[in-house]
Parts: structure tokens; sequence; C-alpha cells
């Protein structure tokens, strides 16, 4: 695992409460496991994965993405309805 965790994702406690192992985190405040994963979202009309956030709102105050390769925006909902 490449990812860097500074604190619990239920109780917020700090790095050095965090456990890592056999791939799993435990956060010995809380007492849980968990696992930290990365998603990968392509665009709905070239199937690439490399999409960015844009600087522009939709008009409901959406987020939008755009693809790195069409340079197609998509609207925050629409990228993960067809993501899903």
């Amino acid at each position: 695992m490449d990812e860097e965790i500074n604190f619990c994702p239920y109780c917020s406690a700090p790095q050095h409460k965090i456990m890592l192992i056999n791939n799993i985190y435990f956060c010995r405040e809380c007492s849980r496991f968990f696992k930290l994963s990365n998603e990968k979202f392509s665009c709905p009309n070239c199937n690439n994965t490399k999409i960015e956030k844009s600087d522009f709102p939709s008009p409901n105050g959406d987020l939008v993405f755009q693809c790195k390769k069409c340079r197609k925006m998509f609207s925050a909902s629409s990228m993960f309805e067809v993501n899903q």
C-alpha cells in the first residue's frame, strides 16, 4: 500500500495510534479495523482514466470533472452514475 494515513477516519486519532497489519489498518484508540483503497473512474466518452477537477462548477453547483484526453466535461453526478 502506498497510501499514508494521518488519522483514523472513525475517531480522528493521530497517526501514531494507527497500525498497519497485513494491508489492514487498526486504530488502537477506537479498536476498529479499516482499509484504504483508490477508486478508478473512467471518462464516459473515451474511457480514459486521467480525469481532473475543473475550476468551473455546473449551474446547479455540482462539481465538474474534465477528461485530460478528450477534454469533455462531466458533472460529478453523471460521472458517478456511469462509473458504478
